[in-house]
């Protein structure tokens, strides 16, 4: 999940009662009249030509949004496709969703999801906890395949083996190693990574990725980053897959300059910045992973007009203290999880944002401010660190130690926000490229159809 913290909250959009009949009716097996999944009208004739595996069916969230958009792409573009995902979120126009239904003593996916003859098929969740989730999705995955046509692309956003397409967020191996750096007492780091090799669920992402990478089904490995392409290089130097490096886009409607404009001074406002205070931002769900340690301390070498502006997370309170232990609490403004739709209004209000990642396989929110023209510092470690340039539209470092961030911040001074960096590509020049490669991967496989 991307570090915007976008999840639904439980008082968002309910579906209409229209809708909710629709959901009722894909359960059923029927075609959805009216609503926003659609059926295809001869589906034995007319296979689907492209097949999304996910988790999670949502508008919000990192790979959730990603692949709930590239789906309206494809329809929109006239391809046949379908998702086949574990669950289903409220937030879906005309979803609900599915609940499991009991099988003696072990969870079941309930048998009334959607058919395939329908383009969104609930598979299902085993519960409680992530061993269960994504062993269950596994299964039910492998299931599910052996089920499309032959001539059925499949692509895979998440620890599922046997796709034709697999979109890499980075081995689960990497993320246990270098993670870790984020842990500042040694003692910490130890029992960090002791828990973490006792864990049930880290052994068996271990085993799934071996399967991914590995598998002879396996075409294309699509990575986020330079950084995802090396780690998968480097663990899995036998993958019979090509790896092919597509950084993430961001969509433009909704970052771009002219918004940043328009939204500046209701944010800055909002939040009560005054017209001589420099506005650091920090979004993240995960502040000790995301380093707001770091840039709490770094706050302390800056001059007195720099506030930092916090979104996200669940915790604040042992941040708060330890900003106020620096002095430096009337200068770090909380403001809690901040919803999707404000997220523009978010970097609108900003002079620089700093995101001192000590792991992040892509990290949007680097190519969200950068697309808004804000200004942006962050680490190596960070896989949108090859969307700055350095020192014109922000600063990479290799660590986000408190004087180095404080420097780094301080150098973008004359770095006016706003500006028109070019350096971020639209979603949909990203899902145009996706297609590339399944139109790629299709070729292969007819070639060898024929041979």
């Amino acid at each position: 999940m991307p570090d915007t913290p976008t999840a639904p909250t439980p008082d968002g959009p309910q579906p209409e009662p229209a809708q909710q009949d629709a959901h009722q009716a894909a359960q059923q097996g029927a075609p959805l009249h009216g609503a926003t999944h659609h059926a295809s009208p001869h589906p034995e004739s007319v296979p689907p030509e492209v097949a999304l595996f996910i988790r999670t069916y949502s508008r919000y969230g990192g790979v959730e949004h990603f692949c709930y958009r590239f789906h309206e792409y494809l329809r929109a573009h006239g391809v046949p496709v379908r998702v086949l995902c574990g669950e289903m979120a409220p937030d879906v126009p005309g979803a609900k969703a599915p609940t499991l239904r009991q099988h003696g003593d072990a969870p079941q996916a309930d048998p009334n999801a959607a058919p395939l003859a329908v383009d969104i098929r609930v598979l299902g969740l085993w519960r409680p906890g992530r061993f269960m989730k994504n062993l269950g999705l596994h299964l039910a995955a492998t299931r599910a395949l052996r089920e499309l046509p032959p001539t059925t692309i499949s692509v895979s956003f998440g620890n599922m083996a046997g796709c034709h397409i697999h979109r890499s967020g980075g081995p689960h191996r990497d993320f246990m190693h270098n993670s870790l750096a984020a842990q500042r007492s040694p003692l910490r780091r130890f029992t960090k990574a002791l828990s973490r090799l006792l864990n049930p669920n880290n052994l068996l992402m271990a085993v799934l990725d071996r399967k991914i990478y590995n598998h002879p089904a396996t075409r294309r490995i699509i990575a986020i980053s330079q950084n995802v392409r090396a780690a998968v290089a480097r663990q899995f130097p036998h993958s019979p897959a090509t790896v092919v490096v597509i950084p993430n886009g961001v969509d433009t409607r909704r970052f771009n300059i002219r918004r940043f404009t328009d939204l500046r001074g209701e944010s800055r406002r909002l939040v009560g910045l005054r017209e001589k205070h420099r506005a650091i931002g920090f979004c993240s769900s995960n502040f000790e992973l995301k380093g707001l340690d770091r840039l709490i301390a770094a706050l302390a070498h800056l001059p007195e007009e720099y506030v930092l502006v916090v979104a996200g997370g669940r915790r604040n309170r042992k941040y708060a203290d330890y900003a106020a232990s620096l002095g430096v609490d009337k200068r770090v403004v909380f403001l809690g999880k901040v919803k999707a739709a404000d997220m523009p209004r978010f970097y609108a209000g900003l002079d620089v944002l700093c995101h001192p990642s000590f792991y992040d396989t892509f990290g949007n929110v680097v190519a969200e401010a950068q697309a808004m023209g804000v200004p942006t510092v962050t680490t190596r470690a960070t896989g949108a660190c090859d969307i700055i340039d350095d020192g014109r539209t922000g600063r990479v470092l290799d660590q986000p130690e408190p004087w180095a961030l404080a420097n780094a911040i301080f150098d973008l001074r004359e770095v006016e926000a706003g500006t028109d960096f070019g350096c971020v590509e639209d979603d949909e020049q990203v899902f145009a490229r996706y297609l590339e490669v399944i139109e790629a991967v299709r070729a292969e496989l007819a070639e060898g159809a024929v041979r």
